[in-house]
């Protein structure tokens, strides 16, 4: 079975996505990317234990945590200096275990709406991302929705790599 390892890759590129000028005004009772400690709160409400960091490369926050027996990263992109965030990358990284390829990423990616996986041909490893903004605020009960299908995916992910087993060592 595949280990997952956090890794930093998507995070180092800091990609901005949107205006980071939106991201300083998060509506009142709203989540935003702008407030890292609103977003690992509400992870905590939501049962999950839920770290705040910096990522390594980009000096951006980082989100520790893990859900369907996967330790995965939540980066903020979109940051002014590491703050003012406007959006989330969900992103988990497994190691290399013999099978790992462009032609497995693509079968994913045939069959899945929100998330994306790619493939590392230095490393071999392969990574599942899913990315949303926060630009305007999400709800609570939005968020909630985001983080449950991130949580489907990782259960999907589970049952995808079962189907394509690594070969016995």
């Amino acid at each position: 079975m595949r280990q997952g390892l956090v890794v930093g890759l998507v995070g180092a590129a800091g990609w901005g996505f949107g205006s980071p000028a939106l991201a300083a005004t998060c509506p009142s009772g709203l989540l935003c990317a702008a407030q890292p400690e609103a977003i690992v709160h509400s992870l905590q409400v939501q049962g999950y234990k839920a770290v705040l960091g910096k990522a390594e490369n980009s000096g951006n926050p980082k989100i520790s945590t893990s859900a369907s027996g996967y330790n995965y990263s939540i980066f903020f992109y979109g940051c002014t200096k590491g703050e003012d965030c406007n959006s989330l990358g969900f992103s988990i990284t497994f190691d290399d275990d013999g099978t790992n390829s462009a032609e497995l990423a693509n079968e994913w990616n045939k069959a899945k709406r929100f998330s994306a996986m790619s493939f590392d041909g230095q490393d071999k490893s392969l990574s599942i991302t899913y990315d949303v903004t926060t630009v305007g605020g999400l709800t609570e009960v939005n968020f909630g929705d985001v983080v449950d299908w991130w949580q489907t995916m990782l259960g999907q992910a589970r049952v995808f790599f079962e189907a394509h087993p690594a070969p016995k060592r």
